[in-house]
């Protein structure tokens, strides 16, 4: 009978660790963070994503008391950097920034992609920007009907500078000829800056550029901006009509950014991300720059993990489409 006992009593406290471990974890998760935390950005340096790091980790490391640094791993349309924080513990100390191309990249790469919906988890939405669709100063049009007519004109198709396949403005670049019937030779380059030079130099005729890196030039008049892929006009540039102005509301496409955890990170965990995020973004000084940069937080209703992952969900939904219309595939180029 002791030794009976003695079962019953090890079952008892077994059971009783096993029903108490789950209530356990909310109390470990305020301790969190106690040690620097790690966000990958999945392209290579110098590009949006380590701009949007850096405009956010000051005040998100004072809020939330610890060091953030930014690790660059580039690959596969971002996929490399994707994986690899899937991958790595889900404790909240490896994080991922990442964009529009973890909606696109898992179509184009489908052997190198991970499964967003499995892998990874939304800490919230972190920023939105819009598009110039500009021209070279030789094209004669100055405004979107005039190109449009130029387009359809002889001696075409315009020449649409990308910054390669699959990218957000490629895939802009497609949709804007199919939304106006008109062919187009694309070319591509190595990156938005080697783009750029060629629509300023007059070699390409047409690219998507973000108001960051177009604006200026439009201002001076080194490029022309025939329209702006936004619900609102830019307002350094008021002249300039939307999109949605010019008829055709489905090419204001906004460029996002949000930060991701693993899959299985503990919801205090994610929780205290967002808060320290909101915090972030609510700061004076964070939105100045963004002001500056022609960049926009989300409503404050999209910025819960749950409204974040239902945003995610429905942009893999949007590109997929767009990709498989367009008969894209990156891993036969």
């Amino acid at each position: 009978m002791p030794q009976v006992h003695h079962c019953l009593k090890v079952l008892a406290l077994l059971i009783f660790g096993l029903a108490a471990g789950p209530a356990l974890s909310p109390a470990l998760a305020v301790e969190y963070p106690t040690r620097p935390i790690t966000i990958i950005v999945p392209y290579a340096p110098g590009g949006p994503g380590d701009i949007a790091v850096r405009i956010i980790s000051d005040r998100m490391s004072q809020v939330l008391g610890q060091p953030i640094v930014a690790e660059n791993v580039p690959g596969a349309g971002g996929m490399v950097g994707a994986a690899r924080a899937a991958r790595a513990a889900p404790d909240g100390y490896t994080l991922l920034m990442h964009q529009n191309g973890l909606a696109i990249a898992p179509v184009l790469y489908p052997k190198q992609a991970v499964d967003v919906a499995r892998d990874l988890t939304a800490v919230g939405l972190v920023n939105a920007s819009y598009s110039f669709l500009v021209g070279s100063p030789k094209i004669p049009a100055k405004t979107f009907p005039e190109l449009v007519a130029w387009m359809r004109g002889p001696g075409k198709p315009a020449k649409f500078a990308h910054p390669g396949i699959g990218t957000l403005a490629h895939l802009q670049a497609i949709m804007l000829a199919r939304a106006v019937d008109v062919e187009v030779t694309f070319i591509g380059y190595k990156g938005g800056g080697q783009a750029m030079s060629d629509i300023v130099g007059g070699h390409s005729d047409l690219v998507w550029a973000a108001a960051a890196t177009s604006s200026e030039l439009i201002a001076a008049g080194k490029i022309t901006g025939f329209g702006y892929g936004s619900p609102r006009r830019f307002p350094k540039l008021p002249d300039i009509p939307t999109f949605g102005e010019l008829g055709h509301p489905e090419l204001d496409i906004r460029f996002w950014q949000a930060l991701f955890a693993p899959a299985g990170t503990p919801k205090p965990v994610v929780d205290r991300l967002n808060a320290a995020l909101r915090e972030t973004l609510a700061d004076e000084r964070v939105k100045a720059t963004y002001a500056e940069r022609g960049v926009e937080a989300f409503p404050a209703d999209e910025l819960s993990p749950e409204a974040a992952n239902a945003f995610v969900a429905a942009e893999l939904k949007k590109w997929r489409a767009v990709i498989v219309d367009a008969k894209i595939d990156a891993e036969a180029n």
